[in-house]
């Protein structure tokens, strides 16, 4: 996942105060934060950000479904 915010953040610096960031701002906040976005704000945006919002999404689940299984296999681990 650090790629992907890296290459948001590049985006985000190169177009301050644009739609597409702004936008992909407030997701990075929602994804870290645990709070609501509503995903129809994407459609949007300009092609180049929405790519960079769905690498996003894919990353941030995958860490995820990772770090779940991981807490998972340690606390089995400790239970044994």
């Amino acid at each position: 996942m650090p790629n992907a915010v890296k290459s948001i953040a590049k985006y985000v610096h190169k177009h301050q105060g644009e739609e597409g960031a702004i936008v992909l701002r407030e997701l990075c906040e929602a994804l870290e934060n645990d709070k609501p976005f509503v995903l129809a704000r994407l459609y949007d945006i300009p092609p180049q950000a929405f790519e960079l919002a769905m690498n996003l999404i894919v990353n941030w689940r995958l860490d995820r479904y990772l770090t779940k299984r991981r807490f998972a296999k340690y606390f089995a681990e400790l239970s044994d």
